[in-house]
């Protein structure tokens, strides 16, 4: 639903990035990313991951970026590209990697439990797989002041792109089951932790963007209509309302050196 086709998705990535994007490094940098690693950026979307993870492994290290569209991911940045879908091809390059990484990925992987075998087999004895999702069941609404029509037409439409993404398929608690979907994929020293980012114009205009980019599967599924999406189109550019996400989950693992996980 949320395809990289559309230029939306590109504001999205951009946003996406502004709220998230220290939180990941943050969590790269505790699980020893530096100089020399080899890293996998799965369902990267956007360049600013795989830039990021590209300045911290320097010359001496490798980054490969991989999504089912690539093009918004730049050739030319200091990591590869590759064309990959995580719950259908097998693992690049089979134990090799230092730190696998996944943000905003398996909630839409309807086959989440083969995408995370497929991860966990790339990761060399050691490494660490990083997931990060959203659990949108954990906080449902888009203003949590439900003082206004405004607001609770805000909060109306997140209902209506939730039952959307439920109906292909998304997992709106899957956040909350990483660090038992780590531990079920074989690895070890699991922790977890979250963000919950809350007002501002990241959350503003990635809130506008993602509306504008399932205008048309609402309309076609008869949830919202042409006023009530201009309507709050309009209160998000007016800054009226105080738009927040859902938690942002991040669970990391470590492969053990010994029983390697099974990829099947």
């Amino acid at each position: 639903m949320l395809d990289n086709a559309r230029a939306e998705a590109g504001e999205r990535f951009v946003w996406l990035a502004e709220l998230f994007d220290g939180v990941t490094r943050g969590h790269f940098d505790r699980l020893g990313v530096r100089a020399g690693s080899r890293c996998w950026a799965v369902g990267a979307g956007g360049p600013s991951i795989p830039e990021a993870l590209a300045a911290a492994v320097g010359p001496t290290g490798h980054v490969l970026a991989t999504d089912i569209d690539p093009s918004w991911l730049k050739t030319d940045d200091g990591y590869e590209v590759r064309r990959h879908d995580v719950a259908a091809d097998p693992p690049p390059e089979p134990g090799t990697f230092d730190l696998v990484h996944a943000r905003l990925v398996l909630v839409h992987v309807p086959d989440r439990a083969r995408a995370l075998a497929t991860m966990a087999a790339a990761l060399r004895p050691g490494g660490w797989l990083l997931v990060e999702d959203a659990d949108t069941a954990l906080q449902p609404l888009a203003c949590l002041d439900d003082s206004g029509p405004a607001q609770r037409r805000a909060n109306r439409l997140r209902d209506a792109v939730r039952e959307l993404l439920t109906r292909r398929g998304a997992d709106l608690r899957y956040g909350r089951t990483l660090p038992r979907a780590l531990r079920e994929a074989g690895l070890v020293d699991v922790a977890a932790g979250g963000a919950f980012p809350f007002g501002g114009l990241a959350c503003d205009r990635l809130e506008a963007a993602t509306i504008r980019h399932v205008r048309g599967e609402l309309l076609a599924a008869g949830l919202a209509d042409d006023a009530e999406i201009d309507a709050h189109l309009d209160a998000i550019h007016a800054g009226k309302l105080d738009l927040t996400l859902a938690p942002l989950i991040s669970a990391w693992g470590r492969r053990p050196a010994e029983h390697p996980p099974a990829l099947g």
